[in-house]
């Protein structure tokens, strides 16, 4: 069964088991951590590779405790504005703490090591869209962001019950302007369409009666960050949705409707393909022509059978030789959230959330603003005439301290980072160990001994020393070398 194109592979999603021909070594542990976390660290690849495939899922799929806010402003009400001065001021500060939750999200995915959860956090986010530009509360977007990170591997059902009545959401999609007397769409259109089920699995009337079903919610944000359910601007009529009647409900208990439309839309076992398939997307290969229908479909399968939970499914998927097989080793393009942090983490050189988001944004991927309600396209979007060069003046920034055109930052202590790896005064083991860091496949042997050629400055093998004059100047070298190859945007 396929998606587009012929079967890249007929591994499936029976558990990996390490074998001659498909050893669990560092390159397939990094491949896991890449993919299912921030960029691994060698440390982290060292650790990885000493246990077995599925303690690392485990590992990766363990709850963390809810981090601490980015600052006391999430909670704190404004005045409302009066003045033209006093509004200017109001905008300027929501602007200040939405580009300090950005930084703080960075920060929070640079520090998340073999944890799964802020990979699922961003995956939700350009899923279940809202753009900070619209929704110009920083407040509302802490929360949803909040949201996404408490039901990151949890229930997808319950967290879209949640999403009805977002903040963000709600004045994002007009769910706040929503009324009774006067019904709006967009938010019961994307719920179906984007959010659940995908074109062509309801009708124009089902979208009218969903939108019936969920008015009545309201936001002022100069009295309380949550949403807040009205009776009055509720349509308390009967509604038929899908084919099922969901009766009108005059008190508070109208706040409900919203659940049951979400309820019938789960029956819909498209709920489960749909998700799915974005999941393999994001943790297996993001060609849209070659998602593998048949692996959809055995996850859909598991998806229905836990009641929509999400992490049975994605430890089914990481633990698989579907996942491991050699053809989606390296198969993906880095996102620009992926390549910044990756780069902090990997060469020890965090140049703090603000420096990584910002530069996130001129690669095209603006946490907390996505580019519309469909999210970022990704795949080849990510790579194009304007954002290559950046990409590789960024990755040098880290190496240098320097970017053509663009901000200084500290640059990494070579040195100190070299030593961090095994035999570091073993020339070729440290080569290979390198590499095998900071690219997803094996490099040809000519292409090695290239790369050996630079860190060594023409000296032989034998006198290669981590703390020798000239070292410094060599590493740095070859590291400039390997974050300008093309590989190097592949994860």
């Amino acid at each position: 069964m396929l998606y587009g194109v012929q079967r890249r592979t007929r591994s499936g999603l029976d558990p990996y088991v390490p074998s001659p021909s498909q050893p669990w070594n560092a390159l397939r542990a990094s491949h896991l951590l890449r993919r299912a976390a921030p960029l691994p660290t060698w440390d982290e690849i060292t650790a990885a590779a000493g246990m077995s495939p599925g303690d690392v899922v485990d590992l990766l799929l363990d709850v963390l405790p809810e981090p601490s806010p980015p600052g006391a402003w999430v909670s704190e009400i404004a005045a409302k504005p009066t003045t033209v001065d006093e509004d200017n001021a109001y905008r300027a500060q929501n602007s200040s703490n939405m580009n300090a939750l950005r930084a703080w999200w960075a920060g929070l995915m640079t520090s998340s090591g073999m944890n799964i959860r802020e990979v699922l956090t961003l995956f939700w986010h350009g899923h279940i869209t809202s753009e900070g530009g619209i929704v110009l509360v920083p407040q509302f977007m802490y929360q949803q962001n909040a949201l996404f990170r408490s039901y990151a591997l949890g229930n997808f059902r319950d967290l879209m019950k949640a999403v009805n009545h977002d903040p963000a959401m709600l004045r994002y999609l007009d769910g706040e302007i929503n009324i009774g007397s006067n019904p709006n769409e967009n938010y019961a259109r994307e719920l179906m369409e984007l959010y659940t089920m995908g074109e062509g699995k309801y009708t124009e009337e089902d979208i009218r009666e969903a939108a019936r079903c969920l008015t009545g919610w309201r936001l002022d944000e100069f009295v309380s960050f949550d949403a807040s359910f009205s009776p009055l601007y509720h349509d308390a009529g009967n509604k038929t949705f899908m084919g099922r009647t969901i009766l009108g409900k005059s008190s508070l208990d109208g706040r409900f409707e919203g659940d049951e439309v979400v309820d019938i839309i789960f029956e819909d076992p498209a709920v489960a393909k749909f998700i799915c398939r974005k999941l393999y997307l994001a943790f297996v290969y993001n060609n849209p022509a070659a998602v593998d229908g048949e692996i959809v479909d055995g996850l859909a399968q598991i998806f229905r059978e836990s009641n929509y939970e999400i992490k049975p499914v994605i430890a089914a998927l990481l633990k698989s030789s579907h996942f491991f097989d050699v053809v989606n080793v390296g198969a993906m393009i880095k996102s620009p959230a992926v390549l910044q942090v990756g780069l902090a983490r990997q060469l020890d050189a965090d140049p703090g959330g603000s420096r990584l988001s910002a530069d996130m944004k001129t690669l095209e991927q603006n946490l907390l603003d996505p580019p519309n309600v469909a999210g970022w396209e990704g795949y080849r979007t990510w790579v194009g005439t304007t954002t290559y060069p950046y990409r590789k003046s960024f990755a040098e920034r880290f190496i240098t301290g320097q970017a053509p055109g663009g901000a200084s930052q500290t640059p990494m202590n070579v040195v100190s980072w070299g030593k961090k790896f095994d035999e570091y005064n073993n020339a070729e083991k440290l080569i290979d160990q390198i590499l095998t860091l900071l690219l997803p496949v094996a490099v040809s042997d000519t292409r090695r001994s290239s790369y050996l050629q630079t860190m060594l400055g023409g000296a032989p093998v034998y006198e290669w020393n981590i703390d020798a004059p000239n070292a410094d100047t060599n590493l740095r070298g070859t590291l400039q070398r390997i974050v300008s190859a093309p590989d190097f945007q592949l994860h």
